[in-house]
């Protein structure tokens, strides 16, 4: 029995073992999970006296070809390789490089199913994946060029609309001189760092807006400055596995696309159509400048 157990093993391990000379393969459809992040689960065969155990991977997804580790134990197996390669494919992350064991794995959220077929049998695998916690925190150097919508000089809140018509704010920084000789309707280029820390609340709780002081990484926003943060109701209408990003749709309709490339274990508890609440700070413009006349 030892001996078959750890001949299954092996053929489990396959699952994270790539030949040098084995190229990743292609996918044939883009991805539409991201399976990034640690996942532990049972696998069984379908005939029982050939084994049962736990299976726990640890996964890095890039568009979409995946590598990573896996560690297999069973009644007598305790296994660890690290050079685990795969693709993912629509929502299936396959396994189908080896002649000695091949899988495709359905991924919805947080849980991944199906079956493999090994050297010694064919089964059942299930897994959970560690649940995200916290928030999402991006921030970028961006420029636009648009109509001036709204000014209001007093709080140095700036609206533009861009060309298909999209409404986006921005707090002007007090450092921007310039800005009482902008006038509603002038054609604008805004220079502005993109400050988005999304925190994925519980429906239901409370809201409101408050104003928020911080000080960035060097190298991204100014030194110090203040930001408007605000609590809102906001709607998933994208989910991009491959970059990996989320858009939301605030209660203005406004549209945001969020990297959550730093921790793409996010994209397993979002789905198009749902609704959140999300906590924001509002972009930073750091020049503002009138397009030139024609």
């Amino acid at each position: 029995m030892t001996k078959a157990l750890e001949s299954l093993a092996l053929g489990m391990v396959a699952l994270a073992v790539a030949s040098c000379a084995t190229t990743p393969q292609s996918p044939t459809q883009s991805p539409t999970v991201n399976v990034t992040g640690n996942w532990v689960g049972d696998w069984v065969c379908d005939n029982p006296a050939n084994g049962s155990g736990v299976a726990m991977l640890k996964l890095a997804q890039s568009d979409a070809q995946v590598t990573g580790s896996v560690h297999v134990t069973g009644a007598a197996v305790n296994r660890t390789t690290e050079s685990f390669r795969g693709v993912v494919s629509g929502d299936q992350f396959i396994l189908r490089e080896w002649n000695d064991l091949n899988g495709s794995f359905a991924v919805a959220g947080d849980r991944m199913t199906g079956r493999f077929t090994g050297v010694l049998c064919s089964g059942k695998l299930a897994m959970a994946r560690e649940p995200w916690t916290g928030k999402v925190e991006t921030s970028s150097l961006a420029t636009v060029s648009a109509t001036v919508e709204a000014l209001d000089l007093p709080t140095r809140m700036i609206t533009l609309r861009g060309p298909t018509g999209d409404l986006t704010t921005f707090q002007v920084d007090e450092r921007v001189k310039n800005l009482p000789q902008v006038s509603v309707g002038d054609i604008v280029t805004v220079a502005y760092y993109q400050s988005w820390a999304t925190q994925l609340n519980k429906p239901g709780q409370s809201g409101g807006t408050a104003v928020m002081t911080r000080t960035a990484p060097a190298g991204q926003m100014p030194a110090g400055f203040t930001a408007r943060q605000t609590n809102v109701q906001a709607t998933v209408t994208a989910v991009d596995a491959s970059k990996p990003s989320v858009t939301f749709r605030g209660p203005k309709g406004n549209l945001k696309e969020v990297n959550v490339s730093q921790d793409p274990r996010v994209l397993g508890q979002l789905k198009v159509g749902e609704t959140y609440d999300v906590t924001y700070t509002e972009a930073l413009a750091v020049a503002v400048e009138k397009a030139p006349k024609p």
